[in-house]
């Protein structure tokens, strides 16, 4: 049986985070696996009622408050779901983590990286994912998929969006250049293609041990 593991899929807005990690889940499921899907800002009645005041477009707030908000909601669900999850012995597979807010509030908003970072790993880190995903997808691209904006992030703009991608890229240089080989890159310009990258991280390297087997199996 698959130990404990923590997998986190991130990206724009657009890139496919929701499919793959409901295509994770469900193929880890049918393998047999004990696999839960989360997203954040979410998944716990703290969470959602942050994600709402997040995502309300009649709100207005500074890039400063989104950060603490994000963290609270953050540490609110590994409190509550992901280390209880891990404890007994389960796959979490969680959308959005750490990644995001460096992109969409250190970098996009212009916020001091250093600090934002700082913040959440003193307060929101622990447990920490063994894995983190980043999809891969031009932007433009990732809009078109998206559609509208229909909350008060997406509709930050074009721009914005671009410089949160820039912030992805800066994410993981940063993890490469300090030798975190936790963060990866997954190309995703369509579904299955996307699905199929995630699954070869997952097979390879120090995370072989718990995937054994679940290759055949799609």
């Amino acid at each position: 049986m698959m130990g404990a593991m923590f997998v986190v899929l991130d990206g724009v807005d657009g890139c496919g985070k929701t499919t793959q990690a409901e295509r994770l889940t469900a193929t880890l499921q049918a393998a047999g696996f004990e696999a839960l899907h989360v997203r954040e800002p979410g998944s716990t009645r703290v969470g959602e009622r942050v994600r709402a005041l997040l995502l309300d477009p009649e709100l207005s707030m500074s890039p400063e408050v989104e950060t603490l908000l994000f963290a609270a909601a953050r540490r609110q669900m590994l409190d509550e779901i992901v280390a209880p999850a891990l404890a007994a012995g389960q796959v979490v597979v969680c959308e959005r983590f750490h990644p995001s807010t460096f992109a969409y509030q250190a970098i996009a908003g212009d916020l001091e990286p250093e600090q934002v970072m700082d913040l959440l790993l003193d307060w929101a880190t622990a447990p920490a994912p063994d894995l983190v995903l980043l999809l891969e997808l031009d932007v433009t691209e990732a809009t078109r998929r998206r559609g509208a904006a229909t909350d008060r992030i997406e509709a930050k703009g074009a721009a914005y969006m671009q410089r949160v991608a820039a912030g992805y890229g800066d994410y993981a240089r940063r993890a490469a250049a300090r030798g975190d080989v936790s963060v990866r890159v997954v190309p995703a310009p369509g579904v299955l293609a996307a699905h199929r990258g995630v699954f070869g991280f997952l097979k390879r390297g120090e995370t072989a041990n718990l995937i054994a087997g679940v290759g055949a199996r799609f």
